[in-house]
């Protein structure tokens, strides 16, 4: 105890308590003034006398105490038991508890007298235990790990101590730990973010919000009921060391939701991510890795899929994958999960199913029915509730409620099929109108009984139906994942003389009845959709799409097309246009939600020579896929399309472009060219400016990309005369920024600046902020070159910012690309590497090898600087040989002179010094003025090192008279090479 100057104050160890009553307000109205002035007499009286027996000091009352202990012990004891003296006043209370030291202050006699506190605490621990109460709920303690690891074990009695975690609490500047005292089994899910606190999670070394951390998680649409139990017992298996759980039981008993909620509430605990994956359509191993790829955003080349995926899902480290509905392709478990077991040895696996994996490691979290008495009437009331706001279960109802769950086994689908008729039923005349039906199985158990109950309460329900109510849920199995009402609209066919409904009413009546639902879209936060999506249970889907091939072919094949149809309007010349005008970014984010949809449909399209159907889904599909991929499922996709014989040559044109464009993405250099040639043909041919204009840009791009330095100009001229032609501001903007990339490496900095910066006025004043973004950041580099440090890192912060909006992936790499090279130079060679890595990561996952092979020629270069000889030799040679198979050869050109000065220091003389010669060559074939200045650098310092004083001077003047024609300046990279091999040589 240390006294500090001052009357009576003075510095010590002790344990705040902070205790609140969950809905105070609400519990004073309901009990009225003469009830409520009672309720806290008692409440005072009880909870006092609890204080006074654990030893605490009480310092104010409100809504519930701030407490002050000697020990946690104590602070524990008292929390124990004043949940229970609010539990049997008919109220809850919430508790934080922390040690620490703080200060003591007493106030003076005569302030007592006039009101003020006799005890003052100050210090941060007070605002912190407040902040760890605020996180909990209702009959739950947390305390900070502080408190937990001072806590004598014999305080617990009984209960466990579980950690949820760290919190970024407001105005505290580290992350707390802060976990739970709780009887087993008791231990809820990690708490929710709140106002003044978020969950974090460490991230390459950076606190992150473990809302940043990646997932595909549709919301929830509704209340989760019950399932704490289980849902600790699946979160101990995976703390305890299990890679892969099976969630084991009937359908219909919640697995699917018990995993997805397993998945949000400890998402801290996967800072690889944790990713969803509905294998309710896949027969086969082909496709369950086609769902896995498509949920992690991992493309498919030609080789092993199953070893791809193996080394994408363990690129992301400690991540969990769950895969939805195993069941019916139980037997490819082995070549599937057992691979990815072994080939990604930090990640994890929760599988749904209704049967065992049986593969070794496997454990089992097996999910029973609902508890009757409880957990079950409590979902019941709820679903309910949604249909009737003033359902309540009393004594008047609960015989019937508790029937109807018990004749339903508990099973949760089927309760809340039940309960969405109390809008038209009483609960009593619901019981009445199951009995027959389903008395016969109540008294049968086991998995097949409950399957056979839950298909009774989805007849039960069909047979409740509209002839209208079920033709329209028929019809929605044909969409592929969510759809809108708008959708719903243009693909469901009423039979109109029978008087039926509108699709509006039919929709509404089927969610309603817990048939469909309707839920939030999993999208950016950043994107209001302003409608909902809906969607189908598996099991109902399942149910309908066996109704709706009972109508026969024509009935299935009718709504596919108008499915296909309707989507393919996406793809118009009209709304691609309106994704490179204003709100762009956002139309984008909202087309990407229905991505499921455009391939769906495409593909069925495909499948029926609905040739200009199958181009629009493509066209629209590709708007997605060009910015996040990944690139393989475009390219399959749009050969598919190409395929088609029958399509008009302007369209024709337009999906050969966007296939070249996946093709290049994907590295495919030769077949890009060729699709390139077809789709310029096709658009001369038709007489299509537009489509002609675009492939130009696309060749211009093509060339550049090879070193074909006067062909790219030649392109460049004719794309930009043709887009001034049409008018097309956006696309005249893509070509002056695609210019200004190529202006810039052949030396024309004052061009290029003036380029980019027409290409920026370009997509501003159409409200293309992602074709914006692009040009910024170019901008940036050139300002990199220049030596304008700041405004270039300005620039590539800005343009990042604009990328992760607009979901632009594939810039967001090339960006981060560029502000690590800007962080290597300042020396934060960690900053650096997180560039790096979290580049070369995306550029994987979306396939494109060009980008891969750029970002292992920067790690490369990042591991020399370090010292790191082998790792960087190793990074350079995957590197060669992508930009040698992607056919990029002015990356090639940097990527030798970097091995050959690393060949060099390594002792290696001769092959480093070929590996110069042979980048220098190539970059002065491909006319790369700026890269190839660098590598003269190089050879001068190689030179200077082996004593050949003459030919590091002549390296010195060949640089420097590049560097004048360039513009560089002192402090750009080049500047810098330049100034270092003159200080070599005036010390020599």
């Amino acid at each position: 105890m240390l006294r500090l100057a001052g009357r009576d104050a003075l510095m010590s160890a002790h344990t705040l308590l902070f205790a609140d009553l969950i809905d105070s307000t609400a519990l004073i109205a309901r009990l009225g003034d003469a009830g409520a002035a009672r309720f806290w007499a008692d409440h005072d009286q009880r909870a006092r006398r609890s204080i006074a027996k654990y030893g605490g000091t009480e310092i104010d009352r409100s809504d519930g105490f701030f407490l002050l202990f000697d020990h946690p012990a104590s602070a524990l004891r008292f929390a124990s038991d004043y949940h229970r003296v609010t539990s049997d006043l008919g109220a809850a209370v919430r508790v934080g508890i922390h040690h620490a030291i703080v200060t003591l202050r007493h106030n003076p006699p005569d302030d007592v007298a006039r009101g003020a506190k006799p005890l003052e605490v100050e210090g941060l621990a007070k605002p912190l235990t407040a902040r760890i109460m605020a996180l909990a709920g209702g009959g739950r303690t947390l305390l900070s790990a502080e408190a937990a690891a001072v806590l004598d074990p014999t305080a617990l009695d009984g209960q466990v101590i579980r950690s949820h975690g760290h919190y970024r609490l407001k105005g505290i500047v580290d992350p707390v730990e802060v976990v739970e005292a709780a009887a087993p089994g008791r231990v809820g899910t990690p708490p929710g973010d709140g106002e003044k606190a978020y969950r974090v999670v460490a991230v390459g070394g950076l606190w992150r919000p473990v809302r940043e951390v990646r997932h595909n998680l549709a919301p929830e649409r509704d209340d989760f009921v019950g399932r704490q139990v289980e849902l600790r017992a699946l979160a101990e298996l995976l703390e305890g060391g299990a890679r892969l759980v099976t969630v084991l039981g009937a359908a219909g008993t919640g697995k699917t939701r018990l995993a997805r909620r397993y998945a949000a509430a400890w998402l801290g605990e996967w800072p690889g991510g944790a990713y969803f994956c509905d294998l309710s359509e896949a027969r086969s191993l082909e496709g369950i890795h086609f769902v896995v790829a498509l949920a992690l955003g991992v493309p498919l080349g030609k080789g092993d899929a199953g070893m791809q995926l193996g080394h994408a899902i363990s690129a992301r480290g400690r991540c969990l994958v769950i895969l939805d509905n195993f069941e019916q392709v139980e037997l490819h478990a082995p070549n599937a999960v057992g691979r990815w077991l072994d080939l990604a040895t930090e990640a994890c696996f929760v599988v749904t199913s209704r049967v065992r994996l049986r593969l070794p490691g496997e454990s089992i979290a097996a999910l029973d029915t609902l508890p009757l008495a409880d957990e079950a009437i409590t979902l019941f009331e709820l679903r309910a509730r949604t249909q009737r706001p003033d359902f309540a279960v009393d004594e008047r109802n609960r015989d019937a409620v508790a029937q109807i769950v018990r004749l339903l086994d508990g099973l949760p689908l089927a309760i809340e099929l039940a309960a969405a008729r109390v809008s038209v039923l009483s609960v009593e005349q619901i019981v009445e109108r199951m009995k027959d039906r389903f008395t016969l199985l109540a008294g049968a158990r086991g998995v097949a009984a409950r399957q056979a109950t839950l298909k009774a309460a989805i007849d039960w329900s069909w047979d409740l139906l509209a002839p209208s109510e079920r033709a329209a849920l028929a019809q929605c199995v044909v969409f592929d994942g969510g759809f809108t009402l708008k959708a719903a609209e243009a693909v469901i066919v009423l039979d109109t003389q029978a008087n039926a409904p509108s699709v509006l009413d039919a929709i509404h009546s089927l969610v309603d009845k817990s048939l469909l639902r309707a839920l939030q879209p999993a999208s950016s936060d950043r994107l209001d959709i302003g409608e909902p999506f809906f969607a189908m249970y598996l099991s109902i889907r399942e149910y309908a799409a066996a109704k709706l091939r009972s109508l026969g072919d024509e009935a299935g094949d009718n709504a596919e097309l108008r499915h296909a149809r309707y989507f393919a309007g996406f793809g118009s010349d009209d709304q691609l246009d309106a994704l490179l005008r204003h709100g762009g970014v956002a139309r984008r984010q909202r087309l990407a939600l229905d991505l499921d949809n455009l391939v769906g449909g495409c593909r069925r399209a495909v499948r029926r020579r609905q040739d200009e159907l199958a181009a629009g889904c493509f066209l629209a599909a590709w708007a997605v896929l060009e910015v996040q991929g990944p690139f393989n499922l475009a390219s399959i996709l749009g050969r598919q399309v190409a395929a088609l014989d029958t399509l008009p040559p302007r369209v024709g044109a337009r999906v050969q472009a966007a296939l070249a464009s996946a093709l290049r993405d994907e590295g495919k250099t030769e077949a890009s060219d060729a699709e390139l040639a077809r789709s310029l043909a096709l658009a001369q041919e038709a007489g299509d400016t537009r489509g002609e204009a675009l492939a130009w840009r696309l060749l211009a791009v093509a060339r550049h990309r090879d070193g074909r330095t006067e062909e790219a100009l030649r392109c460049f001229e004719t794309a930009l005369a043709l887009h001034e032609t049409v008018g097309d501001q956006a696309q005249l903007g893509a070509v002056r920024a695609n210019l200004a990339n190529l202006q810039m490496e052949l030396g024309s900095m004052a061009q290029a600046r003036a380029s980019y910066e027409a290409a920026i006025a370009l997509q501003r004043a159409v409200g293309n902020r992602a074709g914006e973004a692009v040009s910024i950041g170019n901008l940036g580099t050139l300002l990199h070159e220049l030596g304008e440090l700041a405004p270039a890192r300005s620039a590539y912060e800005q343009a990042l910012v604009i990328h992760r909006n607009a979901g632009s992936v594939l810039q967001e790499a090339i960006t981060l690309g560029n502000l690590g090279i800007l962080e290597s130079q300042h020396g934060d060679h960690r900053a650096a590497a997180e560039c790096y890595r979290a580049a070369l990561a995306i550029y994987r996952e979306t396939g494109s090898r060009r980008g891969e092979g750029v970002a292992l020629s920067q790690i490369g270069d990042l591991h020399r600087a370090l010292g790191e000889p082998e790792a960087a030799f190793a990074a350079y040679e995957d590197s060669l040989r992508i930009c040698r198979e992607v056919g990029n050869r002015r990356f090639e050109g940097g990527v030798l002179a970097g091995m050959g000065e690393l060949q060099v220091d390594r002792g290696l003389r001769d092959e480093g010094l070929r590996a110069l010669e042979e980048g220098e060559d190539l970059l002065r074939e491909v006319g790369d003025p700026l890269d190839l200045a660098k590598v003269v650098c190089a050879k001068g310092r190689v030179a200077f090192a082996g004593g050949d004083i003459a030919t590091a001077r002549a390296a010195l003047t060949d640089a420097g008279t590049i560097g004048d024609r360039l513009g560089a300046a002192p402090g750009s990279d080049l500047g810098r090479q330049i100034d270092g091999l003159r200080s070599l040589l005036d010390g020599a």
